[in-house]
């Protein structure tokens, strides 16, 4: 009887079955720990990042689209260290404020002294997000250049544009609402 014609060893299997889930359970679990890390915002209170000249990074794109950018980065450090990306919340100069869901290629890196790595940043952008120029940060962790500013111009669909257009009236009655509540109650307290 040859190798191929015998049966197989259930306990092979199950020690073979065992080492998979292992190895894609710790895959999960530092993807959780990744995305985990990026909500968390690992910086103390009082921190504060600051961009150097030259480190802007644009991106145009339409809503209900999506943009790329590539970074490339160098560890100028002396030991290895690990470069972990987040993007940081994106807000308009009206004052709208969009959370991006960004996937990162790789989502984090060991990287060597003087050695570089290529950071690919994926972001769709939602439909209903209005047209404008959204600010925000792409920051680093582990590197010794930490954060770069990030300018995204979107320009809107007409729906999009219109949503917004209509709750900023809303935001506006509302107020006028509340402005005309406060004086007949002062008139009747006089």
């Amino acid at each position: 009887m040859s190798k191929e014609e015998s049966p197989k060893n259930p306990l092979s299997d199950w020690l073979h079955l065992q080492a998979d889930f292992q190895a894609r359970l710790a895959d999960e679990t530092l993807r959780y720990l990744r995305r985990l890390q990026g909500a968390a915002a690992p910086v103390t209170p009082g921190t504060v990042l600051v961009p150097e000249d030259g480190s802007e990074l644009t991106a145009r794109t339409k809503s209900g689209g999506s943009f790329e950018i590539t970074l490339d980065v160098k560890n100028y450090q002396r030991v290895h260290a690990m470069a972990a990306p987040a993007l940081d919340p994106m807000v308009s100069s009206s004052g709208i404020t969009w959370y991006p869901e960004a996937e990162f290629s790789p989502e984090f890196s060991l990287v060597a002294p003087d050695e570089s790595i290529k950071f690919v940043l994926r972001v769709n952008v939602p439909a209903i997000l209005p047209s404008g120029t959204y600010i925000g940060a792409l920051s680093l962790r582990g590197l010794r250049q930490q954060i770069f500013r990030i300018s995204v111009d979107v320009s809107g669909s007409k729906a999009a544009d219109r949503q917004s257009h209509l709750s900023e009236n809303k935001r506006g009655t509302a107020e006028k609402r509340k402005a005309r509540t406060a004086k007949s109650r002062q008139a009747k307290r006089s």
